[in-house]
C-alpha cells in the first residue's frame, strides 16, 4: 500500500517539476527574446525607417 503510494508522489512530484522547470525555461526564453528584440529589432526597425523616409 504504502509502496503505491510512494509511486503517486514520485510521478507526481516528477510532473509537478516539469512544470516548474518548463515555466522557468519559458521566461527565461521570453527574457532573452526581449533583450534580443531591444538590442536587435529595434535598431533595424529605425534603419529600415531611415530607408523607407529617405525615399
Amino acid at each position: 500500500m504504502m509502496h503505491a503510494v510512494l509511486e503517486e508522489l514520485r510521478e507526481t512530484s516528477g510532473l509537478i517539476i516539469g512544470l516548474i522547470l518548463a515555466l522557468v525555461i519559458m521566461g527565461l526564453i521570453g527574457y532573452a527574446l526581449t533583450n534580443v528584440h531591444e538590442s536587435i529589432v529595434s535598431p533595424v526597425v529605425q534603419f529600415i525607417k531611415k530607408m523607407v523616409s529617405r525615399k
